[in-house]
């Protein structure tokens, strides 16, 4: 063994420099691996957290599209169906109930958007979950409104199919055209709306073409009726004038009866005489006088 002792006399000084120079490498590449170590640790570090970040952003993004996927589905039912069946009037529907809640479902009051924008892995994932909360709330609304429209449309229909079955009711024998009533009894068996609204309109205007001309029909009898007892009353009048002025102007064929005057002669006793004029004269009795002759007490003798 070598003596290190530099005060031995036999130790070569140049060993020590030797043994220095190859332990100066060893430490240098210990200190690097080390630096190594510490920064690969920190990187690492620093690659995972960054990857965990990038999964928060992305988790947040995808929900926000499910939520615009939802709100915008949303929308369109609220400026569609549910807007057309708002227009459903109650004396439009079998139930009025169904009219109000549809009513109270758009009255529903939106939530507020909801950006995906954070600094750190724990705010995106703050605002993930409410993103995802905010989409449920259009989910389930989505449906309660899909529901509520569902019945307003249904109501309606049996309202329609209701009213439909009264018209062919009351429009048998009274309607021009049977056919109508034929077509309109099909779209009530197949619950076809606009098929019922179609024919109903027929069968109405078949009616209201009956009702006309039964009212023609009826004026114009009415009109004759009237002329021929017009007519008859005249007959009857003429006749019954005829009659009279027959019975005023027929002369009169009865004998006319002559009046004969009577005398009365007397003779006296004792050798008088009698007289032989007349006790009465007639006005024309065979004086041959007419009007000019005078009163009657002028003939008259005592």
């Amino acid at each position: 063994m070598t003596d290190t002792n530099p005060t031995n006399p036999n130790l070569n000084p140049n060993d020590n420099e030797n043994k220095n120079k190859h332990r100066r490498p060893a430490v240098i590449a210990a200190a690097v691996a080390a630096v190594a170590v510490l920064a690969g640790g920190w990187f690492g570090w620093k690659a995972y957290t960054g990857h965990e970040l990038a999964v928060a952003r992305q988790a947040c993004v995808d929900a926000s599209e499910d939520y615009r996927k939802a709100a915008d589905s949303y929308s369109k039912l609220v400026d569609g169906d549910a807007a057309a069946a708002s227009k459903v009037a109650a004396g439009q529907v079998a139930d009025v109930k169904t009219v109000a809640v549809l009513a109270e479902e758009l009255k529903a009051t939106e939530p507020k958007t909801v950006a995906c924008v954070a600094d750190d892995k724990a705010g995106y994932e703050s605002k993930a979950g409410l993103i995802e909360k905010h989409a449920g709330w259009y989910g389930k609304h989505a449906k309660s409104l899909k529901a509520a429209v569902g019945a307003v449309n249904d109501s309606k229909l049996a309202k329609t199919v209701s009213d439909a079955e009264r018209l062919l009711k009351d429009s048998d024998g009274k309607v021009q055209d049977a056919s109508t009533r034929d077509e309109l009894s099909k779209a009530v068996k197949a619950k076809d709306a606009a098929g019922i609204a179609a024919a109903s309109k027929k069968v109405n205007d078949s009616m209201a073409a009956k009702t006309k001309a039964d009212g023609e029909a009826q004026r114009k009898a009415e009109e004759e009726a009237a002329a021929q007892a017009a007519a008859e009353a005249a007959a009857a009048a003429q006749q019954a004038q005829q009659s009279y002025a027959q019975q005023s102007y027929t002369p009169s064929s009865a004998p006319q009866q002559s009046y004969t005057p009577s005398y009365s002669g007397g003779s006296t006793s004792g050798g008088g005489s009698g007289s032989s004029a007349p006790d009465f004269v007639p006005i024309s009795g065979g004086h041959g006088c007419t009007t000019d002759c005078g009163p009657l007490t002028d003939y008259i003798y005592h």
